[in-house]
């Protein structure tokens, strides 16, 4: 009877142990590790290592960082090398249409991509999600302040200038400022567009070159505040009556706000980088530890995505924005 009992219990502890592991690991035991694929280093993806860092910090799960520095073969090494150390890794894919051969090198460890969105396709819900924005959303709201400002035109000339090719961000702020212009039934004119790469530089020289042409020009929209600010210079040092065209970016970035202060921008959208972080490590997080993610503000219904609000900012509230 004693050696059944203790057989018995062998089976039971055996079980117990074994779903103690399906259920993953416990944050509190300070062994949850992650790892950030950044596209590249410089200030923007530094900022947010800088923040996702902090958030994983504070949930006491270790954090390391690799920059790609846009490049594929790179960002696939780092990937297989983290495999072998981390939990779950967050991963800004160089390019969305690779997605497949970095969760390949990563082998079975969960990933939350961020700062840019591979094909629906390749999420899973549990194991590969997406968190950000709805980037169709911040072209949208650049449509509708176009159309509040120019309410009495039935013809608007518009100027894009676009992130890099293929980005998701790009894609999406860009479709949902044409879907809304074109539904509003008014003659939309696209006299220039291109794509200037997020590059406030490139954006300038783009502008300098539209502005030979002497083409009538109302607006220029661009899927980033750099960009948006490179345009707006270019208009100011050719002399140009800037207070006749508006000038609208994406992100309300430090420099953005300021622009739109001074009356040199006027629009952009606020990005909530600071609650996509602490939403991404806290889905890293989850997923180490077996839990679900369908709670979490801005969760989608499938579990694939966490999508969180983009806002208006312009003249009339930037100041809470500082």
């Amino acid at each position: 009877m004693v050696r059944r009992t203790r057989a018995i219990f062998g089976v039971v502890l055996t079980a117990a142990v074994f779903l103690s592991g399906c259920r993953g690991k416990r944050v509190s035991d300070g062994n949850i590790k992650l790892y950030y694929a950044a596209i590249e280093s410089g200030d923007y993806y530094e900022q947010w290592a800088s923040l996702l860092e902090g958030q994983a910090a504070k949930l006491g799960a270790g954090f390391e960082v690799g920059y790609a520095e846009k490049s594929i073969e790179t960002q696939t090494m780092q990937m297989q090398s983290a495999a072998d150390g981390s939990d779950v890794i967050l991963c800004g894919p160089v390019v969305s249409d690779v997605v497949p051969e970095l969760k390949a090198a990563a082998k079975d460890t969960p990933i939350v991509f961020i700062n840019n969105a591979p094909d629906d396709k390749q999420l899973e819900q549990g194991r590969y999600i997406y968190v950000a924005s709805d980037e169709y959303m911040a072209g949208q709201y650049q449509a509708e302040y176009i159309l509040q400002q120019y309410a009495n035109r039935q013809e608007i000339h518009v100027a894009i200038l676009k992130g890099p090719k293929g980005a998701s961000g790009a894609i999406g702020r860009t479709k949902g400022l044409k879907s809304t212009l074109q539904a509003s039934g008014k003659k939309i004119k696209y006299v220039f567009e291109d794509y200037a790469n997020w590059s406030t530089d490139t954006a300038k020289s783009f502008m300098e070159l539209f502005l030979k042409t002497g083409s009538p020009i109302d607006c220029v929209a661009a899927n980033n505040d750099d960009m948006a600010l490179g345009a707006a210079a270019a208009f100011e040092e050719a002399g140009y009556d800037t207070q006749s065209v508006l000038f609208l970016g994406v992100d309300a970035s430090e420099g953005g706000r300021q622009a739109i202060m001074d009356g040199r921008m006027d629009f952009t959208v606020y990005q909530p980088i600071s609650s996509q972080v602490s939403a991404a490590v806290e889905a890293a997080v989850k997923i180490a530890s077996g839990e679900s993610i369908k709670e979490m503000e801005g969760a989608t219904q499938d579990g694939k995505y966490i999508l969180l609000p983009f806002e208006k900012v312009d003249a009339t509230n930037v100041s809470q924005y500082e």
